[in-house]
């Protein structure tokens, strides 16, 4: 019992230098690493309670630093946070962080300092500048997950851990991606693994590939992972939707990567798509290096301006799109399993409520542009101006009203977004119970179901339920010969 009661309040718990670790952090800044993960003070306390779990039993020690991250006003560290917690995981349930199989290279700072209060030297500030975008990913704001809900997230197939199966699988470029290049003339002489998120993404070197009249000698590969999109207006991700984004953007007079080409792999877990891009080369370092805030906020007025003055006369499939408000919160509606009637019922009130308008011009929404994404780079050091290098990752993008590119938002499109994430997560418990789960990153859109759902409590427009109740409901309509119908 006193073991019990010791992990369930871990922040009272001693660090090494003899302070409680809630005080210890309570006025020490967050910092990451130059691979993403949260570092310092805090990813030392977040792997101890990780570690916990494991050794003490999972009383939610790690949720515990997290949900204090967050409420010391740190929410933009969130991202770095869930990834040390998440390969910290992985690598207990492979035998300890000492034998994870990681090149030390891409081990997290924090696991080589444990027992060091505040190892900072070579770890980097995080921007202070959160993400413009409004759809709210599923790295900000408030984290907190059930028990009984994060259990069946890491219980599920592999396939629906989107990011462990990755690095589990694809240790070096797949042939059918070599082979591409070698049938237009070109021979790979490095790749090296940049990341293993939603999807596997590569930077690799060749010798001069020449096409469309450029010479191209480092490219990006990005091998798609995750089916689902953890945006609120997306849902499918495939390489032809991304590439008709920035065909689209590209006509719209904003820089994005020269698409090179596109394929198929096969792999562990099946054939997996992928898209051949241009490097870009930038100053900008995810979560370390960005413009500053004046200069990035320009640039990004800048993008978003052209996407919204061009005008979208054509048939953009195959990429998702939504004409009005009404026909979104239909399209995510019809995605509820029957077995969740209280769900679409919401829904329907809700619609029934909103105020009749005229049709809005249609754009292309990014829904992702953040410091990551908008690539920038310093023109002149005396007056501190910066450029626009490219933007990239346009996986989630949708054709949708433009007013979704205003700022702020109107209300009814923020509660009709929840509704959208809300939606996500009833169509995923029915993908469960019926063993029919896509590849995903389930945890974190599990994330966003609970946040977006408590939200919608508050507002008093949903009674909340914890995800795994949804999936109980969906089993049990499942056993007793309910429907998924749509």
């Amino acid at each position: 019992m006193a073991a019990r009661a010791e992990a369930t309040c871990f922040l009272q718990q001693l660090a090494s230098s003899g302070v409680k670790w809630e005080d210890f952090l309570h006025h020490l800044e967050p910092c990451v690493d130059q691979a993403g993960f949260l570092a310092g003070g805090w990813g030392n306390c977040l792997v101890e309670a990780t570690i916990q779990e494991h050794t003490h039993g999972n009383f939610g020690q790690a949720g515990q630093v997290i949900d204090f991250l967050s409420s010391s006003g740190h929410q933009r560290y969130m991202k770095a946070a869930d990834k040390l917690e998440r390969l910290t995981h992985r690598a207990m349930r492979a035998g300890g962080i000492q034998s994870v199989n990681l090149p030390r290279s891409e081990h997290p700072q924090a696991w080589g300092t444990r027992g060091q209060d505040v190892p900072q030297v070579t770890a980097t500030r995080a921007s202070s500048s959160s993400s413009s975008s409004s759809t709210g990913s599923s790295s900000s704001g408030e984290r907190k997950l059930d028990a009984e809900s994060k259990a069946l997230c890491r219980s599920a197939p592999e396939h629906a851990r989107i990011d462990h199966i990755l690095e589990k699988c694809i240790h070096e470029l797949p042939v059918e991606i070599i082979v591409e290049f070698s049938q237009r003339g070109s021979v790979m002489t490095s790749s090296k693994r940049l990341k293993s998120s939603f999807h596997s993404t590569w930077l690799v070197e060749i010798s001069p590939l020449i096409q469309d009249g450029k010479s191209y000698d480092r490219v990006i590969v990005q091998i798609l992972g995750s089916q689902v999109g953890d945006q609120p207006l997306s849902v499918h991700i495939s390489c032809k939707q991304i590439v008709k984004a920035m065909d689209i953007a590209r006509r719209a007079g904003v820089r994005v990567p020269d698409v090179l080409f596109t394929g198929s792999c096969d792999t562990y877990i099946g054939p997996l798509e992928f898209i051949v891009q241009e490097y870009i080369s930038t100053q900008t370092v995810e979560d370390v290096v960005k413009a500053p805030a004046r200069e990035w906020n320009r640039i990004e007025r800048e993008v978003v301006g052209k996407l919204q003055a061009f005008g979208l006369g054509e048939d953009a499939t195959p990429m998702q799109s939504f004409e009005s408000l009404h026909q979104y919160l239909m399209y995510f509606r019809n995605l509820v399993p029957t077995s969740l009637i209280s769900i679409r019922e919401e829904i329907d009130n809700f619609v029934q409520g909103l105020p009749r308008k005229k049709s809005e011009p249609l754009a292309l929404l990014h829904q992702d542009i953040n410091c990551g994404n908008l690539l920038t780079s310093e023109v002149d050091k005396v007056s501190n101006s910066w450029r626009l290098d490219a933007v990239i990752d346009w996986e989630s993008a949708v054709i949708a009203p433009g007013e979704l590119l205003c700022r702020p938002l109107e209300d009814h499109w923020r509660i009709a977004m929840a509704f959208g994430q809300v939606a996500k997560g009833a169509w995923l418990a029915g993908c469960l119970a019926e063993k029919a789960l896509p590849r995903c990153d389930l945890e974190a859109l599990v994330e966003n179901y609970t946040r977006a759902a408590k939200k919608l409590e508050k507002r008093k427009h949903v009674r909340f339920e914890k995800w795994s109740s949804l999936v109980q409901k969906c089993q049990t309509a499942d056993r007793g010969g309910g429907g998924y119908g749509k």
